[in-house]
């Protein structure tokens, strides 16, 4: 059953559960016909039975006892043909019975009880009651019978209708149900086929939606919405590897010319120095960039927000001072750190702000030339706390500001002569703050620097021990 196709198990399921109604249905109809067929022929019998009975009294009231046989035949006369009775004495002396009464076999009930029995006689369907009947001091045994062979045909009749109209109707509803079921699968066929002919190369189809707003509907939404996501990252993985490809190009090929310089046999020192120092660089080079794609890739969006911490940021700024102030020194680059004199407590990671800081103040020196100034300022308002890494040095034109984020994204017109970097820092600070519950933002203009600023949510503090709350 399960290797069946759905239109088929649907058939079979139509068709199984068609015939069930149908199989129920007509048992209840047979059953229901039989009943009222029984409950008639029971009204006659007790009719008959009670006019009979009637009639003795009657003829017991006039004193007319004497010729019973020839009285109660006068009475069958006006009876119906179909019901046929006996009146036996006492004794069991026959008193009186019709021709067609003399097949019904006699029976003999229990005093004061009604024996009500379906008979077969004379190959006719007979049902017969027999009770007895005190009329005045006379006892006499009745019994009623009423041919119901033409009944009994009938039901026949309508039991075998019923029987073989229920494989018909089953058949019917397996043809229904197999052209419904045709109907309403084609549009998932439909699904199916424009399905399997999305590959890499063709990311831009979608199903077609029939606004009708049924289950099909939602589930060509949901598979749409599906392949949007999937079109937007394998479009991000291949930037991202043309990307990092023509980042490592450069070096790779340095370091392979370089290798060559050596392969031929070079004997200077002072060759060979400059050769091995070019393949350190690049080498360092192409490790840091290692390290900043590894970083990005665990700080990845679909990782979902991480667990956050609560620490002090004035303490990370004041111990990231030496190093801050070391590097900017290397480039002749005044820094200017303040500090907020209470603390600076947030909700985040602390190591993650620590980078972030790092990444920046790099950005900035990179980006100043020497002579200029870097300050590094913490702030913060009534829900949010964090800091700010701003210099004086080229600024950054403002349709390249939302782009500066992008990996692997610099603007040729702003870099410097000795830039070494790959174009991540940017891209990683923004992935780990937001990774983080934070922000990042960027006010610049060309010649007048640049600020980003970063922001934490403020670290919701519990109420000192005896604190009472009030709204």
């Amino acid at each position: 059953m399960s290797s069946l196709t759905i239109r088929t198990r649907l058939t079979f399921w139509y068709a199984a559960v068609m015939a069930v109604v149908m199989a129920v249905l007509g048992s209840g109809i047979y059953l229901a016909a039989s009943f009222g067929v029984r409950r008639v022929a029971d009204q006659e019998l007790t009719a008959g039975a009670n006019g009979i009975e009637a009639f003795l009294q009657h003829k017991l009231a006039i004193h007319q006892m004497d010729n019973l046989g020839e009285e109660l035949r006068e009475h069958a006369s006006l009876i119906p043909r179909s019901r046929m009775f006996r009146v036996n004495d006492r004794n069991g002396a026959l008193i009186y019975q019709p021709a067609n009464m003399a097949f019904v076999p006699l029976q003999v009930p229990i005093q004061d009880e009604t024996v009500i029995l379906n008979l077969v006689a004379d190959g006719r369907s007979i049902r017969t009651a027999s009770r007895y009947s005190h009329v005045g001091s006379h006892l006499f045994l009745l019994q009623v019978a009423v041919d119901q062979t033409e009944y009994k045909e009938l039901l026949m009749g309508l039991a075998w209708l019923l029987i073989l109209s229920a494989p018909f109707a089953g058949l019917l509803a397996a043809a229904a149900g197999y052209w419904m079921s045709g109907r309403m699968l084609r549009p998932v066929q439909l699904i199916a086929t424009t399905a399997s002919s999305i590959d890499a190369n063709h990311l831009e189809k979608r199903l077609l939606i029939s606004g009708t707003g049924d289950e099909l509907d939602s589930l060509s939404a949901t598979i749409n919405s599906m392949l949007d996501r999937i079109a937007t990252s394998y479009e991000r993985i291949k930037q991202f590897t043309a990307d990092a490809s023509h980042e490592l190009r450069s070096p790779t090929a340095v370091v392979r010319a370089s290798a060559e310089v050596l392969l031929m046999g070079e004997s200077r020192p002072e060759v060979v120095q400059r050769t091995l120092s070019n393949i350190i660089s690049e080498a360092d080079y192409m490790t840091r960039l290692i390290a900043d794609l590894l970083t990005l890739a665990r700080s990845a969006p679909d990782r979902g927000p991480q667990a956050e911490e609560l620490f002090e940021l004035g303490e990370s700024v004041r111990a990231l001072k030496p190093r801050i102030t070391w590097l900017a020194d290397k480039k002749n680059i005044r820094t200017m750190i303040s500090f907020d004199d209470d603390l600076l407590l947030l909700q985040g990671n602390q190591s993650v702000a620590e980078r972030v800081l790092m990444i920046l103040v790099d950005n900035a020196i990179r980006y100043t030339p020497s002579g200029g100034t870097m300050w590094v300022q913490l702030w913060r308002d009534e829900a949010n706390g964090g800091f700010e890494v701003r210099d004086n040095g080229i600024g950054i034109l403002p349709q390249h500001q939302e782009k500066v984020f992008e990996r692997f994204y610099r603007v040729d017109a702003v870099r410097t002569p000795g830039d070494s970097g790959s174009g991540l820092g940017l891209s990683i600070a923004k992935s780990l703050t937001e990774l983080y519950g934070g922000e990042i933002s960027l006010r610049s203009a060309p010649g007048q620097g640049s600020s980003f600023i970063v922001s934490f949510p403020l670290a919701m503090m519990p109420p000192p021990d005896g604190a009472i709350l009030s709204n």
